[in-house]
């Protein structure tokens, strides 16, 4: 049987299945490729920004999931005016080439991975706009900064309605031993709220909103963006529910949090 066609199988017995199926299947067959091209691409990222565009960062947004045709353009000229930068000396990036979707571990979905763990690792990505389920997927992995160490007691109080919260316990918990375990064998402490959590999430692709009052230990990691009048316009989400966060290495919080203002605008 030809590879394509062993491929073609091993999908279709795929289907309806969870996702410790699909990432046993991704990781045979694409474990190499993966490690590979995260490497090159850490590299690539780096090499492009020293050579190419010598002008340091103001700020570097990626929008995940965007729809809006002038996106890009839109926010990066409307965010350079609001905050005042000279771009003759800095850049303003909105990143909106980026997609993921949580349901199924696609080339497209793993790309945006790789690439956001190489500007991660970079320290150049400073925040990422999403759909709540995308939001979820990166806040679960500790991918975002407090938001308590970016605005003032004062603003956030100004934002509670807005604030979209993680519980520190089930980030904790993905980066645990049992999780691997879990992974590995599918077996998991049905006592365990984090790890029913997990399981219902990895069997559903589901993000189900937790009232931050029962969590553990909620930490306020992005802000909803309902009914803002910049991503209305430029038709980023034409169905509403984006979240704006702050990457957890950011060095550019003063222009992160700005940034975020100027969304909510």
């Amino acid at each position: 049987m030809a590879v394509r066609d062993e491929i073609r199988q091993q999908r279709e017995k795929l289907k309806g299945q969870g996702f410790k199926a699909h990432w046993d299947y991704f990781w045979e067959y694409y474990k190499i490729h993966t490690i590979v091209a995260v490497i090159a691409l850490f590299f690539v990222v780096t090499l492009v920004r020293d050579m190419l565009n010598q002008k340091p960062y103001a700020l570097y947004a990626m929008f995940i999931n965007n729809q809006g045709i002038e996106t890009q353009n839109f926010l990066q000229d409307g965010f350079a005016e609001y905050a005042g930068i000279d771009r003759k000396n800095e850049t303003v990036l909105v990143d909106t080439t980026a997609n993921v979707i949580t349901s199924s571990i696609d080339t497209t979905t793993v790309a945006t991975s790789e690439k956001i763990m190489a500007l991660i690792a970079a320290s150049e990505l400073d925040v990422i706009v999403s759909d709540v389920s995308v939001a979820y997927h990166y806040a679960s992995q500790d991918t975002f900064m407090d938001l308590r160490n970016v605005f003032g007691d004062d603003e956030l109080k100004a934002l509670s309605d807005r604030l979209f919260y993680v519980d520190r316990g089930y980030i904790d918990y993905l980066a645990s031993d049992e999780y691997t375990d879990y992974i590995t064998t599918g077996k998991f402490d049905h006592d365990n709220r984090y790890a029913v959590m997990a399981d219902e999430y990895n069997q559903t692709f589901t993000y189900t909103v937790v009232d931050p009052a029962t969590m553990d230990d909620p930490v306020p990691v992005g802000i909803m963006l309902d009914d803002s009048a910049p991503l209305e316009e430029c038709g980023a989400y034409p169905a509403g529910g984006a979240v704006a966060a702050v990457v957890v290495n950011s060095e550019r919080t003063d222009n992160a949090r700005a940034f975020i203002s100027f969304l909510l605008d």
